[in-house]
């Protein structure tokens, strides 16, 4: 029986480590940190940007990994936000989190993303189970079609209904800075400009709701795609009065070979090994 206990704790020990050796994080200058230097940090700078790479599971173990590190550092002070969740399912979130609907009612809903049980699903359920109130950012995706297809004046037409999950009109949009001109570039004819004012939406709207659902004494960490943050660009291009510098931002990058990696495009960076 004592070796089997001992076993046991080998097997554990290993797996954890496993698990956490997916990553590697390094802070701007290129120096390896932990996890742990972000969770700290994130009380002088308590609005946190994960720019994730979507398809990629090392991102979301390490967005999971920084949400537990969070809760149990700052307890009831947490608050997520997710890009992954459009503004008006915030009702279906909250009569789930208050346990009024089951989890299937719930993914049936709430339009989740096809990645949504492998990736997201650990991490939404973890918010759950302790307490975490999670607030969906992001324009229904319907908006911000009908902006890429028709253009942003196409908002002006909408009912007050709609008009609820966006910002105000009308929505100013900078076109020129660099994360919107890499966009425009990785498109086939590099002209398609409502692309910009689609993506402009996306960003314009998550900026608007995170600054309305967090309150001064709390911290807020929102999941995004890495190019809604990169640079401190994106979002945080719309957080108007709010200080980039109480901001903290992240990336996950691939290592890929014979290319070096921009350590200077967010504050950390983490990178699969």
């Amino acid at each position: 029986m004592k070796y089997f206990f001992i076993n046991l704790m080998v097997f554990l020990c290993f797996g954890f480590v496993n698990a956490q050796d997916q990553y590697q994080v390094f802070d701007r200058e290129g120096t390896e940190v932990s996890l742990a230097q972000i969770i700290t940090e994130a009380n002088e700078k308590p609005l946190i940007f994960f720019g994730e790479i979507h398809d990629q599971s090392f991102a979301h173990q390490a967005e999971l990994e920084v949400l537990k590190g969070l809760h149990e550092k700052y307890k009831d002070r947490v608050v997520i936000g997710m890009e992954m969740f459009e503004a008006d399912v915030q009702p279906i979130i909250d009569e789930y989190f208050s346990g009024q609907i089951n989890q299937k009612s719930f993914e049936t809903e709430s339009r989740i993303w096809s990645n949504y049980k492998s990736d997201y699903k650990p991490i939404l359920e973890y918010a759950k189970e302790n307490g975490i109130k999670l607030i969906g950012t992001n324009v229904p995706r319907r908006y911000a079609n009908a902006v890429y297809h028709q253009g942003l004046s196409i908002l002006d037409s909408l009912s007050d209904y709609a008009k609820q999950f966006f910002p105000k009109l009308p929505i100013q949009i900078d076109t020129t800075i660099q994360i919107y001109q890499e966009m425009l570039m990785m498109m086939p004819d590099h002209s398609n400009a409502n692309m910009i004012y689609s993506q402009g939406l996306k960003d314009a709207t998550m900026s608007h709701f995170i600054l309305k659902n967090k309150n001064a004494d709390e911290i807020f960490i929102h999941l995004n795609g890495s190019y809604h943050s990169k640079n401190k660009q994106g979002i945080l291009s719309f957080l108007k009065d709010y200080p980039l510098e109480k901001t903290i931002t992240i990336q996950t990058v691939l290592r890929e070979k014979d290319h070096d990696i921009d350590f200077s495009s967010s504050d950390y960076t983490i990178i699969k090994i």
